[in-house]
Order: structure tokens, then C-alpha cells, then sequence
């Protein structure tokens, strides 16, 4: 019996190849990068290699890209992390001090906090894998996933949707966290990043704030 690289069973093995030896990557580069500042740059890296492999470049060593995107976006992913991580401290303090409060202003404020937070979960799924795609600053990589989200919110809510799904699986199978945990996320939310980009292209959309009435509908409704 021969196997084809093109077959079903072949792909599917070297995919699961590929996703659980980018975990284990990660996994060492965060130690190596003391945990706290490895952490952000090890989730990044792995948003590069897996981008390349969405676009179907497969001719490089993985473990050289790796260290390369590693090194180029060490300093940005950091603040990004930095501020992703102040702002979750921000916003549990608030949640815990808004239980003091009462009447209009208790509403006015846990109406605010929950916003900020849903804006918060859809810069968490978008940004890292926009600063893989473009060079922007810090700010604008924050502002175009705001805006991305935003402009496909259908989208948005079936990539949030898988990312549960899957981590519901690895609960359910801890065994499989070890392997492709953070290899199997970063995946989901980089295709679903790309996707958007597509979209975007389709829709001849070169800003995702710049869109013409007529358009947006289409695209906010998913046609």
C-alpha cells in the first residue's frame, strides 16, 4: 500500500506534525525568554510560522523562521502583551469596585466596563496576527483589529466560537494542550485573521474604516 503526499491521511498527519513541534517551540522560547518577556514574542512567532504555512510557503526551516520572527517582533509583542495585560487588571478591578455602586451610576459604569471588555476580546483575537501581516504602529495594529472586528462581527463571533470549541476539547483531553495548545489557537485566529484580509480585498476595502454605505451592509450581514 503507498501513500501520497497529497493524500487526506498524509496531510492530516503532517499538520498535526507541524502544529505540535511549533508547541513545543513556543514552550522553549518562553523559557528562554525568562517566561514573562518570552511569553508574548513565543505567541507572535508562532502567528508567523503559521501564516506562512496558511499561504502555502513551506520551503523554510521551521526553527530559523522561528527564531528570526521571534527576535524581529520581541519588543512590539511585549508592549502589545503589556497592554493587553494591564488592561485585563484594569478591568477586573472595575468589575470588583462597580459592586459598590448603585442605581444609574452602577449601570452607566458596568455598561462602559462591559464594552471596553468585548473590545478588549476582539483586539485579544486580532492583534497579533495583524502585526505578523502589516507594518503598522502599535496603536494602529489596536486600531485595525478594533476595526476589523468591528466591520465583521459574523466573523468574529465564529472565530471566538472555534477558539471556545477548542479549548473546550483540550479540557476535556489535557493531553492535547501540551502538544497544540497554543500552536492550535494561534492557527484558528491567524486563518480567521487572513480570511478578514480576503474579505477585505473582495470588498475592495483598502482601510476597514473607509467602506461605502452600500457595502457595508453586504459585508456587515456576511454576503
Amino acid at each position: 500500500m503507498q501513500f501520497h503526499t497529497t493524500s487526506g491521511i498524509f496531510r492530516l498527519c503532517d499538520w498535526i506534525y507541524r502544529l505540535a513541534y511549533l508547541n513545543i517551540l513556543a514552550f522553549i522560547f518562553t523559557i528562554i525568554g525568562g517566561i514573562i518577556a518570552g511569553i508574548f514574542p513565543a505567541i507572535t512567532a508562532m502567528f508567523a510560522i503559521n501564516k506562512k504555512w496558511i499561504d502555502r510557503e513551506d520551503d523554510f526551516v521551521v526553527w530559523k523562521e522561528y527564531w528570526g520572527a521571534y527576535k524581529q517582533y520581541f519588543i512590539q509583542s511585549n508592549i502589545i502583551g503589556s497592554f493587553v495585560l494591564l488592561s485585563g487588571i484594569a478591568l477586573y478591578i472595575d468589575f470588583s469596585l462597580v459592586q459598590n455602586f448603585s442605581g444609574f451610576i452602577y449601570y452607566v459604569i458596568l455598561s462602559s466596563s462591559a464594552t471596553v471588555f468585548i473590545l478588549g476580546i476582539v483586539v485579544l483575537l486580532y492583534v497579533f496576527g495583524l502585526l505578523v501581516s502589516a507594518k503598522r504602529k502599535i496603536y494602529q495594529q489596536i486600531k485595525a483589529a478594533i476595526q476589523i472586528g468591528t466591520l465583521f462581527p459574523l466573523q468574529t463571533f465564529w472565530m471566538l466560537m472555534t477558539i471556545w470549541s477548542f479549548l473546550f476539547v483540550c479540557l476535556v483531553i489535557p493531553g492535547l494542550s501540551f502538544l497544540f495548545l497554543g500552536s492550535g489557537l494561534s492557527f484558528i485566529a491567524m486563518y480567521f485573521t487572513q480570511l478578514a484580509f480576503k474579505r477585505m480585498k473582495k470588498y475592495q476595502i483598502k482601510e476597514p474604516i473607509r467602506i461605502q454605505p452600500i457595502e457595508e451592509r453586504g459585508v456587515l450581514h456576511g454576503k
